[in-house]
């Protein structure tokens, strides 16, 4: 697989989820965390912050893809020194902030369907101020630059109505769609099972991804053509032997 081919490959298989930004006020402790990340020390007045509900573990998510409670936690770990783009373009002068600490907070709900807490992943997110970034910063203030998304890798994507993982073989089940089962109707998600990789954070004019459901639509597509044709050609060397044994049959 050449590079060019694997590098497609992989981004087809980017799950992108919206999330949600909060402002973040900045003390010792935190600077403390950011330095970290910088060359030289930098004052608290020299770094503008924010942090960023990337996720929860509920199953009401817009895309049918929610994350499990496994995922948040191999997100906690994998987002930390991620950097912060906009519009997921991956080039070094599109990066804007860093992420320098995850955090993972519970509340008291369960869910009934998995009997998970409720867990929200936050990311705190940080940027040098300078002259070149101090309108984005306004706009993240007044609430204007607020669309962001998330970019991860799954390990496994499992289909709530049976059960398979799409990481491994797609099944007919579609997002969003009910269908009947042995135990009542079910609408079909697919939970994002364990996280392998975090690519980025990033500035979006529409968060998600909206081309999710017709990606899968057309590898399923392309799945039951192959099966078929594998029928068929077991179909027509069916047809051979039976022909074969009955003209030995008939010597």
């Amino acid at each position: 697989m050449g590079n060019d081919e694997g590098k497609s490959r992989i981004e087809d298989e980017i799950s992108y989820k919206a999330a949600e930004i909060a402002p973040l006020e900045i003390d010792a402790a935190e600077l403390k965390k950011i330095n970290k990340y910088t060359l030289s020390p930098v004052a608290a007045e020299e770094v503008y912050t924010f942090k960023v509900c990337a996720g929860t573990n509920e199953l009401d998510d817009r895309n049918y893809e929610p994350f499990n409670l496994q995922a948040l936690k191999d997100m906690q770990r994998l987002f930390v020194g991620k950097t912060v783009i906009k519009d997921h373009i991956r080039k070094s002068d599109n990066q804007i902030a860093r992420v320098y600490d995850t955090e993972l907070m519970q509340g008291g709900k369960l869910i009934k369907e998995t009997n998970e807490l409720h867990t929200e992943l936050w990311l705190k997110c940080y940027m040098v101020r300078t002259e070149g970034n101090k309108d984005l910063i306004s706009e993240i203030k007044a609430g204007i630059k607020k669309e962001v998304s998330t970019g991860t890798l799954a390990k496994h994507l499992m289909c709530s109505v049976c059960g398979t993982d799409n990481k491994a073989a797609f099944c007919p089940h579609l997002w969003g769609h009910e269908y009947d089962t042995a135990s009542g109707r079910k609408r079909c998600y697919f939970t994002i099972d364990g996280v392998k990789d975090a690519y980025e954070l990033s500035f979006v004019t529409i968060p998600a991804q909206p081309t999710a459901g017709t990606r899968k639509a057309a590898a399923v597509k392309e799945a039951a053509k192959e099966e078929k044709n594998r029928l068929r050609e077991l179909a027509l060397e069916a047809d051979y032997y039976a022909n074969k044994f009955m003209e030995a049959e008939y010597e």
